[in-house]
């Protein structure tokens, strides 16, 4: 199949579908209106959408700094909808339809009689919301134009309503062969995140610096580092660091191939973030056989099983965040069993060889 992606930019959780589809032979393209300063393009470079001219005057009229601008409000080049046809793509998959340009290409691709894939972060469980309009949108177009709407993110299907009208399709990637625990005699602990107060960084140092362990730990933190935002919070974050005396390594702006290595060296994933939309880092953390310690708010926290494979925490509460590094930092065994229990999931449930390969023979 020739398949298009279309979304802001080529992000980290994407990779491991595009890998997949591109393994299994079909023609790929990424359309994105900008690039990421931490992407990584070693299996493909996305394709840039020329806008059209008013689209330019706009932003300069604004002056927008947003980062989504161009995806929220901006309108292809009547050249670049010509270039796109020409392409005859079988499949396009389009994240958050209901911006500027995902509306257009939506729209584009069923005139030409392209078959179309709504892609969205949002549970598939949940507490009904009667008075979301981007969802009734969403739900009108995919019925409208027939369309499936596809999420990463699957909720609690114990304690809420079922959107019907969403497929769960999980992040996956392949386990790790081989895992080494505890470099250095030491407890491993990763976190990644752009440096903004929503990543919670500074929590988790206080945490740290309040935990009564026996055993020694090293934290090290991934993160973006910009624009003048990060620049602010990562000179407060290092003032944290020094205030508590830990030892943490900082790294900034890793080149993405050099991440999985970071990865397999570590034994902790925590992801203290809020309202985090669809991390895949713990996901990861879990194909490399890290224990992960998750947040209630982080919609991919499904994949974290409390007590088998990791602990889910209470957003923003450090009370409970000392509470669970606490039982890890002190009890390398069932820090290990978590580790195996990962690799066991991430082979059986979130194999790409698996799940993708039956996604695209039973739903297209």
């Amino acid at each position: 199949m020739k398949i298009a992606l279309l979304a802001p930019r080529y992000h980290t959780n994407q990779i491991s579908l595009v890998k997949f589809l591109l393994k299994n032979k079909h023609d790929v393209v990424f359309f994105v209106t900008r690039k990421g300063k931490s992407e990584d393009h070693s299996l493909l470079k996305p394709t840039v959408i020329n806008l059209s001219v008013i689209s330019k005057f706009v932003k300069f009229f604004f002056k927008s700094k947003n980062v989504l601008f161009d995806y929220n409000f901006g309108i292809p080049s009547i050249k670049e909808l010509w270039k796109f046809q020409s392409n005859r793509f079988d499949l396009l998959i389009i994240r958050d339809p209901l911006n500027l340009v995902g509306l257009i290409y939506l729209i584009w691709s069923k005139l030409i009689g392209i078959k179309v894939i709504l892609y969205v972060q949002r549970e598939v469980y949940r507490k009904k919301n009667f008075f979301s309009i981007k969802q009734i949108l969403e739900s009108f177009l995919s019925n409208l134009l027939k369309s499936k709407i596809i999420s990463p993110c699957l909720g609690n299907p114990k304690n809420v309503i079922s959107d019907n009208k969403m497929i769960y399709l999980p992040f996956c990637l392949p386990a790790s062969k081989k895992k080494k625990w505890f470099l250095n005699n030491e407890i491993n602990i990763l976190t990644i995140g752009k440096f903004v107060p929503r990543k919670k960084h500074l929590l988790l140092i206080r945490a740290l610096s309040m935990i009564k362990v026996k055993n020694n730990f090293k934290l090290t933190i991934i993160g973006e580092c910009t624009t003048k935002e990060h620049r602010v919070y990562l000179k407060q974050l290092k003032e944290e660091i020094k205030l508590r005396d830990l030892k943490v390594n900082i790294l900034i702006n890793v080149n993405p191939a050099n991440v999985k290595k970071i990865f397999k060296k570590n034994d902790l994933f925590v992801l203290p973030s809020v309202k985090e939309p669809a991390s895949v880092s713990n996901l990861e953390a879990m194909s490399f056989g890290l224990a992960v310690i998750t947040t209630d708010t982080n919609q991919t926290s499904c994949y974290t099983e409390h007590g088998i494979n990791g602990f889910k925490i209470k957003s923003n509460n450090i009370e409970d965040l000392v509470q669970k590094l606490e039982l890890l930092l002190n009890n390398k065994v069932k820090l290990k069993k978590f580790g195996r229990s990962n690799l066991n999931i991430m082979q059986k449930k979130y194999n790409p060889e698996i799940v993708y390969k039956k996604f695209f023979e039973t739903e297209l």
